[in-house]
């Protein structure tokens, strides 16, 4: 039954462990989640006390599509991508969006109760706090005002994927990799004096699949703003050159 305390995929590869933690260091971490901030402190005890302490490795599955919805996910540390599977012979991904410290993970699911609608992967070493659907549930049902604070979190996502929607149907391929670029460098670069510097936790592939075009597609375009002095690529790093200008493109 879909709505049991099944074993995620993490438990099930190498790489992926629950470590033992005091519980005021996970009553700490909780606090500092921006969504939960401000609620009673019988609530963070509770959660709390339901987490435990998840480390998995970048490239493991958190969980994949279809899968029942077992946890929820408090993300602490790192970077996760979130991604539907076209499935068949020829199976490709279509990236969702990607989450980092604060985000709230596998939270719809977990409350319809239903098998997971999309996949979720480690872009990097992450710390979670994970926290089984029965759990949370009974703590949301002790705390309204802490279920708001998580509903809020399942309608802002929702207005992520609204807009990823209307980027691919109503902007070009080059528009929406300057998008991307403008997304990436915004949460994860640094300014230095030639420009915004950062080396993207998404492979050249998975810009592809977040921008809805072909690895080539996404060459050219990344070329052409080489050329066009708005980026300077470099190996794995990308420098944004003219912020401006590469904003002006989307």
């Amino acid at each position: 039954m879909y709505g049991e305390n099944a074993p995620p995929s993490w438990a099930r590869l190498p790489g992926a462990r629950c470590r033992a933690v005091e519980h005021l260091t996970k009553l700490d971490g909780l606090k500092e989640f921006e969504v939960l901030e401000g609620l009673e402190e019988d609530f963070f005890q509770a959660l709390a006390i339901a987490a435990a302490v998840l480390e998995i490795g970048a490239g493991t599955a958190l969980y994949r599509e279809g899968e029942p919805s077992g946890a929820v996910y408090f993300t602490r540390e790192g970077r996760i991508k979130l991604y539907r599977s076209s499935g068949g012979p020829k199976s490709r991904d279509q990236i969702l969006g990607v989450v980092g410290d604060g985000s709230v993970v596998g939270l719809a699911s977990a409350l319809e109760g239903k098998p997971q609608s999309q996949g979720a992967t480690a872009l990097t070493d992450c710390v979670l706090y994970a926290v089984f659907r029965d759990d949370l549930l009974e703590v949301m049902g002790r705390f309204p005002e802490g279920a708001i604070r998580l509903a809020r979190t399942l309608a802002a996502r929702n207005r992520e994927l609204e807009d990823l929607v209307g980027d691919l149907v109503f902007h070009s391929a080059p528009q929406r990799v300057a998008r991307m670029l403008l997304n990436l460098a915004t949460e994860e670069g640094r300014v230095t004096r030639t420009g915004v510097v950062f080396e993207p936790s998404l492979s050249r592939q998975e810009m592809a699949e977040a921008t809805g075009i072909s690895r080539e597609a996404l060459s050219r375009a990344l070329s052409r703003l080489a050329r066009d002095g708005i980026l300077e690529l470099d190996n794995k790093a990308i420098t944004i050159l003219k912020p401006a200008e590469l904003r002006a493109r989307t």
